[in-house]
């Protein structure tokens, strides 16, 4: 009896000392102190929706406040503190985001639910559209929050990281004048500001042509002439999906018109 209980003994120090232990580890590796990320992100994460107490009525919180401008001696780019630019790699990038502080209302966060592709599997699950900024149409949380793709400190901070991960080129998703995709708006007045933050990181920008309504051989003619005599771009790549891209290597003069 005396040699069980030793034993039983031993075996619960033991495990004391295994979950001490585990626990010590797991304290080691959170993320508080870590520095991934900055503060202009964080600072962006907009405060949780508030709720009404009759009807459980949802109240779009206040837009996100942006940060003030950093000083100018803190915002001078360094970029031998980049990596030189890889023009091998591309990233696509779309620009249809929008929020009320800089479009009057959520663009393309609010999009609608995703139907179930089994209409029996669909009924028990809800319709209607995402509810920013808390639900957003998008399997994960951007650490800018529900950002503006008009926000020039946004544009910045995305030409930043594409920076850092040593990609060249970006692949704008892009839509004729006067036309967007079903959840968005018009991006084309976005090219100027777009293609002014690639050029201040050393960034190229090819245009990814969606594939919009009434495309025929005759309008995607006068839309890449557009685009060339818009940006001063010059060659035009095909893609295997039936989609194009505008592939230019100068990218940093835009007209008005």
């Amino acid at each position: 009896m005396a040699r069980f209980r030793r034993k039983s003994c031993c075996a619960l120090i033991i495990l004391a000392l295994a979950v001490f232990i585990i626990t010590v580890i797991l304290k080691s590796l959170s993320p508080e102190g870590n520095n991934f990320g900055s503060q202009f992100a964080l600072r962006l994460i907009p405060p949780p929706r508030q709720m009404e107490q009759d009807n459980s009525v949802v109240v779009s919180a206040k837009p996100a406040q942006m940060i003030p401008a950093e000083k100018a001696d803190r915002m001078e780019i360094k970029m031998q503190d980049f990596p030189e630019p890889n023009y091998n790699v591309h990233a696509f990038y779309y620009v249809w985001y929008g929020n009320p502080q800089f479009d009057g209302k959520y663009v393309h966060w609010d999009h609608p639910l995703l139907p179930h592709w089994d209409p029996k599997v669909a009924s028990g699950y809800p319709t209607g559209r995402h509810q920013p900024p808390d639900d957003i149409g998008a399997n994960f949380y951007p650490a800018l929050g529900p950002y503006s793709s008009r926000d020039p400190s946004v544009l910045e901070e995305h030409m930043r990281q594409l920076r850092i991960a040593d990609v060249g080129v970006l692949a704008v998703s892009w839509y004729p004048r006067s036309m967007n995709d079903d959840n968005g708006e018009e991006v084309d007045n976005l090219l100027p500001l777009v293609l002014d933050a690639a050029d201040k990181y050393q960034l190229k920008v090819v245009f990814h042509i969606e594939p919009y309504k009434g495309r025929d051989a005759a309008n995607m003619r006068e839309n890449i002439k557009y685009i060339m005599e818009r940006t001063d771009l010059a060659l035009l790549h095909l893609l295997s999906n039936g989609s194009s891209a505008v592939n230019g290597c100068h990218q940093n003069e835009i007209s008005n018109s």
